[in-house]
């Protein structure tokens, strides 16, 4: 990534993915501007390097200023687990219309966006409608852009899965926010792996996927800025291997040192919740969505676009064996 003067805006960085983005920055000495809610865990980010901005995407006049003399702008925000009232439509519909207009009057650099796969009938599950809107949004924005289309964070759906294992040390895991509804599923579902032995898997388990880890999707997203071959480009990202839900279990019974099966939800029992709660809650009904989403295969392979940025992907054992390594809270 080229040294500018100007900081790189991080949107939606006080998030697992967007605290990562901003460490990272501030690892190679660029500027960071940190765009933050005021009740946000924002004391969690770097003291030093770090220009915070508060304010909030559906507030047309903060997003504004938070663009004003940006060069950059990563856009990692989102709805998958709500704070308050806010929603798809307010965050990632308005919102994220508010930003791209501000980054076009203020003439940023460019845009470097986080996204989701694409497969027939995403456009189901609210996540992969908004994403799907954004890009369009992008696109047609006339701003240099990139995309990465990501494949599903280890991070987060090894611990979907069953496991507390994988949110272990760290402090902006998704599935240690306190939302009620994801708290309950965690609760439920949260040391299935460790305590039984069991791999609760979304769909068939011989679904393959190019699981990747959220500080390589943070290494890549800061060394596209700026990189010629992602300039306008949209692009799948993913691990350096690609794994079926049996390998994931078989990768946790070595780690754990215990057996431990994977047991297939049908990805029907999903779609059948997704709709069940659509009436009662968005967020709880797109949590369902997600799961019948991801019982669908993203085998990317990512290993010319690592190689041309300079991105060394992590293993998935490696991910587990290091997890494993930290100590319990």
């Amino acid at each position: 990534m080229a040294h500018a003067r100007r900081p790189t805006l991080v949107v939606g960085a006080t998030g697992q993915l967007g605290s990562r983005i901003v460490r990272r920055l501030v690892e190679l000495g660029h500027p960071v501007r940190a765009f933050v809610r005021p009740q946000s865990g924002h004391a969690r980010l770097p003291q030093r390097g770090v220009e915070k901005v508060f304010g909030d995407l559906t507030d047309p006049s903060s997003v504004d200023d938070a663009c004003r003399g940006a060069g950059v702008v990563m856009a990692t925000a989102n709805s998958v687990v709500p704070i308050g009232q806010t929603g798809f439509e307010a965050v990632e519909g308005r919102g994220y219309g508010h930003l791209i207009e501000a980054c076009q009057r203020h003439a940023v650099d460019q845009i470097v966006m986080i996204s989701v796969p694409a497969f027939p009938g995403d456009q189901r599950v609210p996540t992969f409608r908004y994403k799907r809107l954004n890009e369009q949004r992008v696109r047609a924005s006339g701003l240099p852009h990139t995309i990465l289309r990501a494949a599903p964070f280890m991070d987060d759906w090894f611990a979907f899965i069953g496991s507390r294992l994988p949110a272990r040390g760290d402090a902006e895991a998704l599935v240690n926010r306190p939302w009620g509804f994801l708290q309950t599923f965690m609760g439920v579902v949260g040391n299935l792996v460790e305590q039984r032995g069991i791999a609760l898997i979304p769909g068939p388990t011989r679904t393959r996927h190019a699981f990747i880890a959220i500080d390589d999707v943070a290494e890549y997203m800061v060394r596209a800025a700026g990189h010629p071959a992602t300039r306008d480009a949209v692009l799948d990202i993913g691990g350096p291997q690609v794994l079926s839900w049996d390998d994931v279990a078989a990768l946790f019974a070595q780690v754990l040192g215990r057996p431990v099966r994977s047991v297939s939800t049908p990805r029907a029992v999903f779609r059948a919740q997704q709709l069940l709660m659509r009436p009662f809650s968005e967020a709880a009904s797109n949590i369902m969505g997600l799961n019948w989403a991801v019982s669908h295969e993203t085998p990317f392979d990512s290993s010319v676009l690592a190689a041309t940025l300079g991105v060394k992907p992590t293993r998935a054992e490696q991910f587990l064996r290091a997890q494993a390594a930290r100590p319990a809270a």
